[in-house]
């Protein structure tokens, strides 16, 4: 652990942005927020199989890849599966079954490291397996819930069927097989051969998008109806996939429109679509009508931060009053940094304590945006790696000890 807890910091001193994995270890500001999307989305929405949207706001440095990556990790301990997928230009979000690939290829169970179709499958059955108290009822367990799969209403009615066939395999340990029809169920749903070998339709160019759009639905209601929780997909940067001309930008904004209506109305799916984005791109939304509805708060005072749960929008930029919410960030920081190497720092916790009050009033008369929270991760986050013996010792960029 002590490993992992120095890479989170040197990423962290280097670049100010938030690890993959361990935000929740010092994430402060957003308890409360955090409490009310569980308990309304994960626990409450997600318990009757319906499903929901929500835009996470702010600018570059905010905090909102942190925001997500902290909910994701909230998710797994709810018993969720996720899916981090970062848009850049060369993902294509007009492109449904991009767009598919790359969830599958992102998913993650609750407890698991691995990612993707096959770390999916092979948890499920092992979901079922664990439920048995005997291994003789496991069988029968297992075998009956195979054969269930394609009495299931997916979306997409060939996806239980080649489910079936995956789960077969991997019982079978027949790993060509549960290959083949994983690599299917990961999008290939072109490739004639498998689909010779499931028995499925070959999918057209021209059918792509609409077929993508049912096999990701069914995966929402396959990862339900295999004992989770429900699913959250994260995605992150959406500025970048979305910053491209007019013509395109409008296409865009059409296919999410299309999406957040399928997905609210998918029935047994249990899925909440985060989507972290910059108030520039809100604001080419509200220039799309229908969309722009759609995202809209019901009128003033009536915002998430407010107090409206169901908002679509989450605001970053309305967070608590800067100073304090900069030393809680570093605050937290020093703690875990001597909880796990308290005895190798040069100085004492209480003497960084107080470094860190002054640095945030520093940050945030240097800074008055919202991206000061990403330099005062980085400014601690240098300071306390320069306490340690065996982290490098170079001055921290911008200020001096003399100057906190």
């Amino acid at each position: 652990m002590t490993n992992e807890i120095i890479n989170m910091f040197e990423t962290m001193a280097s670049y100010g942005t938030a690890p993959e994995e361990g935000c929740s270890l010092f994430g402060v500001g957003y308890e409360e927020t955090f409490k009310r999307l569980k308990n309304t989305y994960l626990i409450n929405r997600f318990k009757r199989g319906a499903s929901a949207e929500k835009f996470i706001v702010g600018p570059f440095g905010s905090g909102k890849t942190h925001f997500l990556h902290q909910f994701l990790e909230i998710a797994r301990i709810e018993n969720c599966a996720t899916s981090k997928v970062t848009l850049n230009k060369d993902i294509d979000f007009t492109q449904s079954l991009t767009v598919y690939k790359e969830i599958v290829l992102q998913l993650r169970l609750p407890n698991g490291q691995g990612h993707g179709m096959k770390a999916l499958l092979q948890g499920c059955v092992e979901g079922v397996r664990a439920k048995a108290p005997s291994p003789e009822v496991a069988t029968i367990l297992i075998d009956s819930w195979i054969k269930g799969l394609v009495q299931t209403d997916f979306k997409l009615p060939a996806y239980g069927r080649v489910l079936q066939h995956a789960c077969i395999a991997l019982l079978d340990q027949d790993l060509n097989r549960f290959d083949s029809a994983c690599r299917w169920l990961g999008g290939e749903f072109e490739e004639r051969k498998l689909c010779e070998m499931f028995d499925v339709q070959s999918v057209q160019k021209s059918e792509h998008n609409r077929f993508a759009k049912r096999a990701l639905h069914s995966l929402f209601q396959f990862i339900k109806h295999a004992g989770y929780q429900g699913t959250v997909v994260g995605f992150d940067e959406a500025e970048q996939g979305f910053a491209v001309d007019k013509k395109k930008t409008a296409r865009i904004l059409s296919a999410l429109m299309a999406d957040i209506n399928a997905i609210v109305e998918l029935e047994k799916g249990a899925v909440l679509l985060l989507y972290a984005v910059t108030p520039d791109l809100i604001e080419t939304m509200d220039s799309f009508a229908a969309l722009q509805q759609r995202i809209a708060d019901p009128g003033a005072g009536n915002g998430f931060f407010d107090g409206n749960v169901y908002a679509p929008v989450i605001d970053l930029t309305k967070r608590p009053e800067m100073v304090q919410d900069l030393t809680s960030i570093g605050q937290k920081l020093v703690e875990l940094m001597y909880t796990y190497f308290g005895n190798e720092m040069h100085s004492s916790k209480e003497k960084n304590l107080e470094k860190v009050s002054r640095l945030a009033v520093s940050v945030t008369e240097e800074d008055l945006s919202s991206s000061n929270r990403r330099t005062m991760v980085k400014y601690v986050c240098t300071m306390l790696l320069q306490e340690l013996d065996t982290a490098f010792q170079e001055t921290a960029p911008g200020w001096s000890e003399d100057e906190v």
